[in-house]
Parts: structure tokens; sequence; C-alpha cells
């Protein structure tokens, strides 16, 4: 079965649950936390993927970083060990995630420039994009100095490139299609 599927049936399960429980804000910072930790440690994920290594050595682990995580993320989290679903953890905790923001109607914005951006700026996109969506806005800023100036806004499936980088790949290409010939004039042959 594809993992993405069965990720998206986990997170939804644990995401019903939480809301039944009347626990949702809870259990979505505990799975905020668990995604950082599964982000920022590969060997972790190396871990809980590697079939040899016996359940109960994961199960440890696992109640080692969720001590103090509320009771349904803990029992959500023991039972995907017991039934051999550890390795879909970190799917499951983004899926968990992108179920929680469509249920809140938040979009998070993912915003990529030269240099950091002023909290006037971040004000100003902010409201832009939430009256262009209709949602509630996350605004996730990226320095990268590759893109010279100017931004990049992502979002959902969308993509809007203001950068510098990118007007000077489109001029790059753009001069290299005009053609210098012109008609009836030697060009350097004599």
């Amino acid at each position: 079965m594809n993992v993405t599927l069965i990720a998206e049936r986990y997170a939804k399960a644990l995401f019903e649950m939480a809301l039944e429980k009347n626990v949702l804000e809870d259990v979505h910072k505990d799975i905020l936390r668990l995604a950082v930790i599964l982000q920022e440690n590969k060997s972790l994920r190396l871990f809980l993927r590697a079939p040899i290594i016996n359940p109960g050595k994961k199960r440890n682990v696992m109640d080692e970083i969720i001590r103090g995580f509320n009771p349904v993320t803990v029992t959500f989290i023991n039972l995907l060990i017991a039934k051999r679903r550890e390795r879909t953890i970190p799917e499951i905790t983004l899926q968990f995630i992108e179920q929680y923001n469509r249920y809140k109607n938040i979009v998070i914005l993912k915003v990529v420039s030269a240099i950091p951006m002023s909290e006037e700026l971040k004000t100003r996109l902010n409201s832009m994009m939430a009256g262009f969506t209709g949602a509630n806005i996350q605004i996730h800023e990226e320095v990268d100095a590759s893109v010279i100036g100017g931004f990049v806004l992502s979002w959902d499936d969308k993509q809007y490139d203001a950068s510098i980088l990118k007007q000077l790949e489109r001029m790059r290409k753009g001069v290299a299609r005009i053609n210098l010939y012109v008609k009836g004039i030697d060009h350097g042959r004599h």
C-alpha cells in the first residue's frame, strides 16, 4: 500500500480521535514537536524504518521522546509501533499537520528572500495574502542569498517567483533566442 495513503488514513484517525476527545490543540502541539524532532534527526528516522530492530526497543526510544505528550498522542504512537507502522510516523506527522491546517483554514506561506523581511513587510504580506486566499496566513521565512533580490512565495501548490535570479534567467533565455542575422548584410565575409 502507498505510504502516503497509509499516512493519510492514520493521520485522519488521530485527528478525529483528538477532536472527539477535545484535545486537538494539545495533540497538534505534540505532533508539531515530533515532526521537528524527526526532521532534525536522520538517525531517528532510519531507526524507525529499520525492520531488524525489535519493536520493544523502538517503543522504549519513542517513549523517551514523547514523554509529557498528551495521552491520546502517546497511545496513538504506541499503537503504530504495535502494528509495525512506526516507519510511517514522519509522514503521518506531516499529514496530520496538513489536516489540522485545512480544518483551521490556515495557509502556510513560504517566503524565500535574499535578506530577512522587515516586520512591516511581513504584516503587509500577511494582510495581502489573507485577502487573496481568504485564509489565516502563517509566514515561514527562509533567507537564501542565491535569489539575489526580490522574493519567491509558495503556498499550497502555487508559486510566485519575483526574484532577481528568475528575472535574470528570463533575460538570458530571451537573449539566447535573439537572431542577430539580418538578411542582406555581410556578416564577416570578406
